[in-house]
């Protein structure tokens, strides 16, 4: 399967209205912003766009007003994480009628894995069960369940279709043994989630990074994948300084939260979030400006 995804991924939040509902015109215009300002590929219903917590329903329409927002200009890849391995099958297939790029997925969570033969199960019933690419999902802080690099690389050889991971571990010596076991793997993708290791894992070797940060700042995102290509130290290192300068956005809240409080400060979609998660309140927003007008996103 000749796939191979690269560049800055955006995680794309999911906007909402006060009921819960996907607000399609915010939606359309985060993405269009994306686009715009260079992202290479929308990483969609991940843990910034609260898959866990939208119903059935929702995220049905999240994968529709996307695809047919987007209209293939980037490449999708769409969560399908869920607690056991035949509801992410069921997911799969609902992500393959709307014709989704690629599919990511986390070990079950709630149960997690006991076993590293656990976890090749999983992805092997579910890469066999598509001929979609499938991206491998590593968070443990999340799931419960840490994928060691031995079992992404017996994966990524076993399995045609398994084109990837999203490395969330925040993990660098994790990340160089992928790199050293993968990195020469003509048809698989090491992605980081993690924006203080993206621009260093980039020249390293990595292909990309999919990282939440790009919601609110795509621009600096794109620069920073850019000069990270092109082994630009200098640069690599100044635009890593403001992404840190610029992640106190994280302090207020929920990341969900933080996030679309930013969007909205910029005027792009509301910052209705999913119960129980709590917008942020009008004072924190008032200070999310001064920081998204320090460092230039305003």
């Amino acid at each position: 399967m000749n796939i191979r995804f690269e560049g800055i991924l955006t995680p794309t939040v999911t906007p909402l209205d006060e009921k819960e509902r996907v607000d399609e015109l915010g939606f359309v215009k985060h993405l269009n912003r994306l686009i715009d300002n260079g992202i290479h590929g929308i990483y969609l219903l991940g843990t910034s766009g609260e898959f866990v917590s939208l119903t059935n329903a929702e995220r049905q329409r999240a994968m529709e007003i996307a695809v047919n927002a987007v209209d293939g200009r980037v490449p999708i890849i769409c969560g399908v994480m869920d607690s056991s391995t035949q509801r992410v099958v069921q997911n799969i297939e609902l992500a393959q009628e709307f014709k989704i790029d690629a599919v990511a997925a986390t070990p079950p969570y709630y149960y997690p894995a006991t076993s590293d033969a656990d976890i090749v199960e999983f992805y092997t019933t579910i890469a066999q069960s598509t001929d979609l690419p499938v991206i491998i999902y590593n968070i443990p802080v999340m799931v419960k369940t840490a994928i060691k690099p031995e079992v992404v690389r017996e994966l990524a050889e076993e399995q045609e279709n398994i084109v990837g991971i999203k490395d969330s571990t925040g993990d660098w010596t994790n990340f160089l043994k992928m790199l050293i076991y993968l990195g020469d793997h003509e048809n698989f993708s090491i992605l980081l989630g993690s924006y203080t290791m993206a621009g260093v894992a980039i020249m390293f070797g990595a292909e990309g990074a999919v990282i939440s940060i790009s919601n609110v700042d795509p621009k600096r995102s794109v620069q920073l994948y850019n000069a990270a290509k092109n082994r630009n130290i200098d640069e690599v290192d100044r635009l890593q300084k403001q992404f840190m300068g610029l992640s106190q956005l994280y302090t207020y809240g929920s990341a969900p939260s933080c996030l679309k409080a930013c969007l909205e400060v910029l005027g792009v979609c509301r910052d209705c979030t999913t119960s129980p998660l709590l917008p942020i309140g009008e004072t924190e927003k008032g200070e999310l400006r001064k920081l998204l007008t320090e460092y230039g996103v305003i």
